[in-house]
């Protein structure tokens, strides 16, 4: 029993991780881009486009770097190959 506990809850610890992790980039990622969207409204191009940078940064590592290539494969190997069926 002890074995099973050895092995799982670090794996679900992981996902937890990578789950928590690419929603609170993605949010991130929202709400910068929304401040972009204002401070370019109120003719802040320059600081806008930073805004908008770093919104597309945190898109990128929340969705693509922990949800697609780490959050992804671990939940696909953690339900095995019966569970997209």
């Amino acid at each position: 029993m002890y074995e099973l506990l050895a092995e799982t809850v670090p794996e679900l610890a992981a996902i937890l991780f990578f789950a928590v992790g690419s929603g609170g980039l993605s949010t991130v990622g929202i709400y910068l881009e929304e401040l972009a969207l204002e401070t370019l409204a109120a003719g802040e191009t320059f600081l806008a486009l930073w805004f908008a940078g770093f919104g597309v940064m945190a898109f990128y590592f929340g969705l693509y770097l922990f949800g697609y290539t780490e959050l992804l494969p671990r939940v696909s190997a953690y339900l095995g190959p019966n569970a997209t069926r």
